[in-house]
């Protein structure tokens, strides 16, 4: 999602922010304006409760159901018409990724996507084709990812048909403009060649490295590979997955579901369906490999991150692993990890839990940054409560407050048409049951103490997992070999 996007998203979700708070400090006058002087001191000499002890009933969420709808050439669109303000948005998931890179062309799924913007169509030239966007005021954006691509519009409903015309121009006749490719391959080189500048991007990507390591995931591009790219390389790779048959596509906004269908059917008409079906992209083995590895930098601070495979999203202790990973370290200063690490000891800034669960795989670990003396003792403190969860010391109190807070925070990612849409997609486009968002909170909220109590048993094995320090072992309060033999990792430098 481009900035200029995000901008429009948080513009329309501050405009409703600010119409409620209006009404809000409105009514806070009015009863301040009536109560008398003799009644406001009384109150404020009487003693209130702590908001901790305040008690609410279980919030009632039900999610706005979209209408499915699938063209004759195969394009499955959601549509969720919202009239409250004149703005379209268009969310569409394409089945591709770089895990579907030739092995000798990494890197070009993702300059494949920028240039389908930035480089023109086969009407229309780069230059004119951002005049048009420009004067229109319309947002258009591509991308591909590791496991999809993913395209976006944002446009003024009185410019509805104009931002679809250049949308599907963008998806369907991109031009490639030799120029524009260059470019972007000159940009992708410059990004490689600054790739180091950032010790925590460095930490975590090499993490990755070896956790996919005989994977397509963990293939990283090189400023050689970059540089043999050409622009039949990007119009192959476009040419490949970009049919109607291939896209799931989400519509939400100040429209009229048949006016759409009618558009949407006029600019695919003599779109060419899939050739052969995009297959599954190769899933990787849940064995994590146990390594110990250090990357030498000499800095005052050392960046620790420890993991492995972990549950899927589709595999039915989804749910329990989730509300574990948050009991651990995904959220906030009440985690197992923030509380003893940070707020107890005071051995880290940053400290916590981090979980992915993605079809039939699942990635999950612990990371932490800490002062160059005291790497060996966080280390430590992660391995000992990790397993002091796995041995089954969870309170009652820190389950309820997990399953509360992942609860609130899922009734407040529904916070426009928008996004209700790109989840509705995303679910159809990883193949989850259509009924998963609507029993999300009772899943949650069934998950007992003995299933969070039994994923840890299952899953958690620390003494398994792959460990990575970047740091200055020099400064090291003991030797890393402690844990096992040490892989020295050695950075290329550009």
């Amino acid at each position: 999602m481009t900035t200029a996007t995000k901008g429009r998203r948080l513009s329309k979700s501050w405009l409703k922010m600010g119409l409620a708070t209006v009404c809000l400090l409105y009514l806070a006058a009015c009863t301040l304006a009536t109560s008398s002087p003799t009644s406001r001191a009384l109150t404020s000499s009487v003693a209130l409760p702590s908001p901790r002890s305040l008690r609410y009933p279980p919030l009632q969420f039900n999610i706005p159901k979209a209408e499915r709808r699938q063209l004759k050439n195969g394009l499955i669109v959601y549509l969720l018409p919202d009239h409250e303000i004149p703005i379209v948005d268009v969310t569409a998931l394409i089945r591709t990724g770089s895990v579907y890179e030739p092995p000798d062309q990494i890197g070009v799924a993702q300059l494949t996507a920028e240039v389908m913007r930035t480089g023109g169509t086969s009407s229309m030239s780069a230059e004119k084709l951002d005049e048009e966007l420009e004067f229109h005021s319309i947002h258009i954006n591509t991308t591909i990812d590791r496991e999809s691509g993913s395209a976006s519009l944002s446009v003024l409903t009185k410019d509805l048909d104009k931002g679809l015309e250049l949308f599907f121009d963008v998806l369907r006749n991109p031009a490639f403009s030799q120029e524009k490719v260059n470019l972007a391959k000159d940009k992708k080189i410059e990004s490689i060649r600054r790739k180091n500048d950032s010790p925590q991007d460095i930490a975590f990507r090499e993490f990755r490295k070896i956790l996919y390591r005989g994977d397509p995931r963990g293939r990283e591009a090189t400023i050689a590979g970059i540089q043999k790219l050409t622009r039949q390389d990007m119009v192959n790779f476009h040419q490949r997955y970009f049919h109607p048959d291939n896209i799931i596509m989400g519509i939400s906004g100040d429209f009229q579901p048949e006016e759409i269908i009618k558009k949407l059917e006029k600019l695919t008409a003599g779109w060419s369906p899939l050739q052969a079906p995009v297959p599954p992209p190769p899933v990787p083995s849940w064995k994590t490999v146990k390594s110990i590895n250090y990357i030498s930098r000499k800095l005052p601070q050392s960046i620790i991150v420890t993991g492995g495979f972990s549950v899927p999203q589709n595999h039915p202790d989804y749910f329990a692993f989730l509300i574990l990973d948050h009991l651990l370290g995904g959220d906030g200063f009440n985690s197992y990890l923030t509380e003893e690490i940070r707020s107890s000891r005071g051995l880290a800034y940053s400290v916590g839990s981090f979980y992915n669960g993605y079809i039939n795989y699942g990635v999950s670990g612990a990371y932490c940054f800490t002062n160059s003396s005291s790497t060996i003792l966080a280390i430590s403190l992660i391995y000992q409560i990790l397993d002091k969860v796995k041995r089954g010391q969870i309170s009652p109190d820190k389950l309820k407050w997990a399953k509360e807070s992942i609860l609130n925070q899922f009734i407040f990612s529904f916070n426009s048409s928008e996004t209700v849409v790109e989840q509705l997609i995303s679910l159809e486009y990883y193949g989850l049951p259509k009924d998963y968002l609507d029993r999300f909170q009772e899943n949650i909220r069934r998950v007992s103490l003995e299933d969070v109590q039994r994923v840890a048993r299952q899953y958690l094995q620390p003494e398994n997992n792959i460990l990575l320090v970047l740091g200055n072992d020099e400064q090291f309060e003991q030797p890393l070999n402690q844990f096992g033999f040490v892989n020295i990792i050695d950075i290329e430098h550009y």
